[in-house]
């Protein structure tokens, strides 16, 4: 195996040399000019919980022990970006043993930096750790009222497939129902 570092188009990427393909290693952080994504580790946890309860109401934030469950003990991907020293975004991606799905637990950006992209460079960064990872498929679920995230999906090429009526114990974005989305991925 030969590493290496790789900038194409403002993106710093470490890669190594496995067989004839070069890949990026699944811990390997992306340094953008907007800044790094990175895997998160049990120290970001109290940074993810402060972006968790600013993205979402309290009774649909995920509670501090459900984030260390998915950040430590699940069978996830918890990618961070970073700037500087601040959290600007993170994604959370659960796998199952055996399956070819993956699925979009959460997708979180701080209001004060929506709108620059953050939200789907950290859906690119998981989707190549996803093909890494001999992913076929992604599935989420989005409240029917995000438009700003079921828009952002749709142009990331998942597909609505599903209504799910009252999906959601409590209240989010003015409806409890959801979209099951899906994407295909390929390699």
């Amino acid at each position: 195996m030969v590493f290496g570092i790789k900038y194409q188009n403002g993106i710093l990427s470490l890669i190594w040399f496995h067989g004839n393909l070069f890949e990026r290693p699944p811990d390997a952080a992306i340094m953008y000019d907007a800044g790094v994504i990175r895997r998160a580790t049990i120290h970001d946890l109290p940074e993810i919980i402060k972006l968790e309860q600013k993205c979402f109401h309290t009774n649909s934030a995920y509670t501090p022990k459900q984030l260390l469950y998915l950040i430590t003990r699940a069978n996830s991907n918890c990618l961070l970006q970073q700037l500087n020293h601040s959290i600007q975004g993170s994604i959370i991606v659960l796998y199952k043993q055996g399956s070819e799905v993956a699925g979009i637990e959460t997708i979180s950006v701080d209001p004060h930096c929506r709108g620059q992209g953050i939200g789907k460079r950290l859906l690119g960064a998981a989707e190549k750790d996803m093909i890494y990872r001999g992913i076929q498929k992604i599935r989420l679920e989005v409240s029917i009222g995000n438009f700003p995230a079921i828009q952002l999906y749709q142009k990331s090429g998942f597909r609505i497939t599903t209504i799910l009526k009252d999906y959601y114990t409590y209240e989010k974005y003015g409806s409890h129902d959801a979209y099951r989305m899906i994407r295909e991925l390929t390699t």
